[in-house]
């Protein structure tokens, strides 16, 4: 109870909104869904946003339901739905405009910009985004590779304590083989 609490009090010192309130407020959030640091949800529209079941946004990803470059011309600002499947990945500084889904089991490339529609399990990335893929390939690639690699465990993260000696040791293995995998 004190790490959410601490938490949602970190998300607000950011200047971020609360997923509790905007929840409150009509975004619907699915079970199992990771919200990491930095991440916007359009808190003046949040009853317009959805996301599905054990999906992941990674750090700094903007979800906005609205567009206000219409308002001083027309009088009026743009809004649509945001709509985001279950099992999907949107990587690190993405913008997911308004008028967006994203299929099921989709992921999305870091700093990609998402509007329209993402069919159920493709690979996109890109400004404006593109489907380039499919995520069960991308997948199959990094399995390749994941048996190849080094693999760290949870003793390796910041949240399992890991130690200068450990940090070195991940620095040579990643260097060395070009990359490695951590759980």
């Amino acid at each position: 109870m004190f790490d959410r609490f601490r938490a949602t009090l970190r998300y607000r010192l950011r200047g971020y909104s609360d997923p509790s309130r905007l929840v409150r407020d009509g975004l619907v959030l699915g079970r199992n869904v990771y919200l990491a640091p930095g991440v916007v949800i359009d808190p003046y529209h949040c009853w317009l946003v959805s996301i599905g079941d054990n999906t992941t946004l990674a750090p700094d990803v903007y979800v906005l339901a609205h567009d206000a470059s219409t308002k001083r011309g027309l009088g009026y600002t743009k809004i649509g739905q945001v709509t985001v499947g279950s099992g999907v990945f949107i990587g690190s500084g993405s913008l997911l405009l308004p008028g967006t889904r994203i299929g099921d089991g989709s992921i999305i490339a870091a700093g990609s910009v998402v509007r329209g529609e993402i069919p159920a399990g493709a690979l996109a990335g890109g400004n404006p985004v593109k489907v380039i893929g499919q995520a069960g390939d991308y997948l199959d690639r990094q399995r390749a590779l994941l048996a190849e690699r080094p693999r760290f465990g949870r003793e390796y993260t910041v949240w399992g304590g890991v130690t200068p000696e450990r940090k070195e040791e991940m620095r040579r293995a990643v260097a060395e083989s070009g990359g490695a995998f951590i759980e």
